[in-house]
Protein backbone atom coordinates (compact mmCIF):
# COMPACT_ATOMS: atom_id res chain seq x y z
CA UNK A 1 0.00 0.00 0.00
CA UNK A 2 1.45 2.84 -0.90
CA UNK A 3 1.86 6.23 2.01
CA UNK A 4 1.23 9.79 1.23
CA UNK A 5 1.27 12.62 3.69
CA UNK A 6 -2.36 12.62 4.14
CA UNK A 7 -2.44 9.30 5.62
CA UNK A 8 -1.10 6.43 7.95
CA UNK A 9 -1.34 3.07 7.78
CA UNK A 10 -4.33 2.73 9.21
CA UNK A 11 -6.16 5.08 7.29
CA UNK A 12 -6.78 5.39 3.42
CA UNK A 13 -7.82 9.05 1.83
CA UNK A 14 -11.04 8.21 -0.41
CA UNK A 15 -8.93 7.78 -3.56
CA UNK A 16 -7.05 5.42 -2.17
CA UNK A 17 -9.62 3.01 -0.65
CA UNK A 18 -11.31 3.04 -3.83
CA UNK A 19 -8.32 1.64 -5.59
CA UNK A 20 -7.75 -0.98 -2.98
CA UNK A 21 -11.25 -2.04 -2.54
CA UNK A 22 -12.53 -1.98 -6.11
CA UNK A 23 -15.11 0.09 -5.50
CA UNK A 24 -16.25 3.35 -7.07
CA UNK A 25 -15.15 6.80 -5.57
CA UNK A 26 -18.43 7.80 -5.30
CA UNK A 27 -19.54 4.34 -3.02
CA UNK A 28 -16.61 5.49 -0.46
CA UNK A 29 -17.58 8.97 -0.25
CA UNK A 30 -21.24 7.58 0.69
CA UNK A 31 -20.26 5.46 3.20
CA UNK A 32 -17.76 8.37 4.35
CA UNK A 33 -20.96 10.25 4.95
CA UNK A 34 -22.84 7.77 6.42
CA UNK A 35 -20.10 6.98 9.40
CA UNK A 36 -18.77 11.16 9.19
CA UNK A 37 -19.41 11.08 13.18
CA UNK A 38 -17.77 7.64 13.91
CA UNK A 39 -13.92 7.12 14.96
CA UNK A 40 -13.98 5.12 11.27
CA UNK A 41 -13.63 8.86 9.57
CA UNK A 42 -11.57 10.97 10.31
CA UNK A 43 -10.98 14.70 8.76
CA UNK A 44 -7.25 16.61 8.52
CA UNK A 45 -6.62 19.89 6.58
CA UNK A 46 -4.91 20.01 3.59
CA UNK A 47 -3.97 22.82 1.22
CA UNK A 48 -7.14 22.62 -0.80
CA UNK A 49 -9.59 22.28 2.09
CA UNK A 50 -10.42 19.08 4.20
CA UNK A 51 -9.71 15.46 3.04
CA UNK A 52 -11.46 12.61 4.95
CA UNK A 53 -9.83 9.45 5.88
CA UNK A 54 -11.26 6.37 6.33
CA UNK A 55 -9.78 3.20 8.69
CA UNK A 56 -8.34 0.38 6.63
CA UNK A 57 -10.21 -1.88 9.59
CA UNK A 58 -13.29 0.15 8.98
CA UNK A 59 -13.15 -0.31 4.79
CA UNK A 60 -12.32 -4.39 5.54
CA UNK A 61 -15.03 -5.09 7.41
CA UNK A 62 -17.26 -3.06 4.61
CA UNK A 63 -15.81 -4.92 1.73
CA UNK A 64 -13.47 -7.34 0.37
CA UNK A 65 -10.23 -5.90 -1.12
CA UNK A 66 -9.38 -6.36 -4.61
CA UNK A 67 -5.78 -7.91 -5.16
CA UNK A 68 -3.47 -6.98 -7.39
CA UNK A 69 -1.61 -9.75 -10.51
CA UNK A 70 0.90 -11.94 -7.96
CA UNK A 71 -0.20 -10.42 -4.77
CA UNK A 72 -1.17 -13.51 -2.07
CA UNK A 73 -4.16 -12.97 -0.06
CA UNK A 74 -4.15 -12.56 3.75
CA UNK A 75 -4.95 -15.87 5.86
CA UNK A 76 -7.52 -14.23 7.35
CA UNK A 77 -9.31 -13.27 4.28
CA UNK A 78 -9.53 -16.51 3.02
CA UNK A 79 -13.42 -17.53 2.70
CA UNK A 80 -13.78 -21.27 3.75
CA UNK A 81 -13.88 -23.40 0.55
CA UNK A 82 -15.43 -27.62 0.96
CA UNK A 83 -12.19 -30.37 0.36
CA UNK A 84 -11.59 -30.63 -3.47
CA UNK A 85 -11.36 -34.57 -2.38
CA UNK A 86 -13.68 -36.74 -4.20
CA UNK A 87 -14.39 -39.82 -2.71
CA UNK A 88 -15.07 -42.82 -4.37
CA UNK A 89 -18.27 -43.73 -3.41
CA UNK A 90 -18.87 -40.20 -3.67
CA UNK A 91 -18.26 -40.52 -7.71
CA UNK A 92 -21.60 -43.09 -8.02
CA UNK A 93 -23.73 -41.00 -6.52
CA UNK A 94 -22.42 -37.84 -8.58
CA UNK A 95 -23.20 -40.03 -11.40
CA UNK A 96 -26.61 -40.18 -10.19
CA UNK A 97 -27.00 -36.88 -9.40
CA UNK A 98 -26.35 -35.42 -12.66
CA UNK A 99 -28.59 -38.33 -14.38
CA UNK A 100 -31.60 -37.22 -12.20
CA UNK A 101 -30.61 -33.67 -12.79
CA UNK A 102 -30.66 -34.21 -16.80
CA UNK A 103 -33.71 -36.26 -16.44
CA UNK A 104 -35.50 -33.35 -14.77
CA UNK A 105 -34.34 -30.94 -17.39
CA UNK A 106 -36.44 -33.08 -19.99
CA UNK A 107 -39.20 -33.42 -17.79
CA UNK A 108 -38.96 -29.84 -17.39
CA UNK A 109 -38.73 -28.89 -21.35
CA UNK A 110 -41.63 -31.61 -21.98
CA UNK A 111 -43.58 -29.53 -19.38
CA UNK A 112 -42.94 -26.33 -21.11
CA UNK A 113 -43.85 -27.83 -24.64
CA UNK A 114 -46.88 -29.46 -23.10
CA UNK A 115 -48.26 -25.87 -21.78
CA UNK A 116 -47.59 -23.94 -24.99
CA UNK A 117 -49.26 -26.47 -27.07
CA UNK A 118 -52.56 -26.31 -24.16
CA UNK A 119 -52.11 -22.33 -25.02
CA UNK A 120 -52.40 -22.92 -28.57
CA UNK A 121 -55.39 -24.96 -28.02
CA UNK A 122 -56.87 -22.57 -25.45
CA UNK A 123 -56.28 -19.89 -27.87
CA UNK A 124 -57.91 -21.89 -30.11
CA UNK A 125 -61.02 -22.15 -28.36
CA UNK A 126 -61.40 -18.81 -27.36
CA UNK A 127 -61.33 -17.45 -31.28
CA UNK A 128 -63.77 -20.09 -31.85
CA UNK A 129 -66.23 -19.05 -28.91
CA UNK A 130 -65.66 -15.13 -30.24
CA UNK A 131 -66.45 -16.29 -33.65
CA UNK A 132 -69.91 -18.40 -32.12
CA UNK A 133 -70.44 -15.20 -29.98
CA UNK A 134 -70.76 -12.90 -33.40
CA UNK A 135 -72.64 -15.52 -35.37
CA UNK A 136 -75.16 -15.26 -32.46
CA UNK A 137 -75.32 -11.96 -32.97
CA UNK A 138 -75.59 -11.75 -36.96
CA UNK A 139 -78.68 -14.04 -36.09
CA UNK A 140 -80.46 -11.85 -33.78
CA UNK A 141 -79.74 -8.68 -35.77
CA UNK A 142 -81.22 -10.50 -38.80
CA UNK A 143 -84.10 -11.09 -36.81
CA UNK A 144 -84.32 -7.85 -35.29
CA UNK A 145 -84.29 -6.97 -39.23
CA UNK A 146 -87.11 -8.72 -39.93
CA UNK A 147 -89.24 -7.59 -36.98
CA UNK A 148 -88.76 -4.28 -38.35
CA UNK A 149 -89.54 -5.19 -41.82
CA UNK A 150 -92.95 -7.18 -40.88
CA UNK A 151 -93.48 -3.30 -38.45
CA UNK A 152 -93.02 -1.07 -41.55
CA UNK A 153 -95.67 -3.32 -43.63
CA UNK A 154 -98.35 -2.40 -40.99
CA UNK A 155 -97.59 1.14 -41.30
CA UNK A 156 -99.77 3.37 -43.73
CA UNK A 157 -98.49 4.23 -46.86
CA UNK A 158 -97.49 7.52 -47.76
CA UNK A 159 -100.26 8.42 -49.73
CA UNK A 160 -102.82 7.08 -46.76
CA UNK A 161 -101.16 9.41 -44.24
CA UNK A 162 -101.37 12.19 -46.71
CA UNK A 163 -105.52 12.40 -46.82
CA UNK A 164 -105.58 12.67 -43.18
CA UNK A 165 -105.25 16.67 -42.11
CA UNK A 166 -102.98 17.62 -40.22
CA UNK A 167 -103.60 19.27 -37.19
CA UNK A 168 -101.83 22.80 -36.97
CA UNK A 169 -100.80 23.60 -33.72
CA UNK A 170 -100.44 27.39 -32.91
CA UNK A 171 -96.79 28.07 -32.18
CA UNK A 172 -96.04 28.74 -28.83
CA UNK A 173 -95.87 32.64 -27.47
CA UNK A 174 -92.65 33.63 -26.52
CA UNK A 175 -92.49 35.32 -22.53
CA UNK A 176 -92.74 38.93 -24.00
CA UNK A 177 -95.74 38.10 -26.06
CA UNK A 178 -97.61 36.37 -23.37
CA UNK A 179 -96.76 39.67 -21.04
CA UNK A 180 -97.83 42.43 -23.16
CA UNK A 181 -100.07 39.80 -24.98
CA UNK A 182 -99.81 40.52 -28.75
Amino acid sequence: MEVTPLTTYEFLTIKEAAKQFGRAEQTIRRLVKQHALTSHVRTEKTAKGNAYLVSLQFLTEQYTPVLAAGQLPEPDMLEPQLPAVVVPDQVEEIVRLQAALAERDQTIQKLQHRLLEQNDVLNALTSQVNSQRIGHIEELILRQNEQLGELQKRLPEPSEASQVEPVLEQPKKTFWQRMFGK
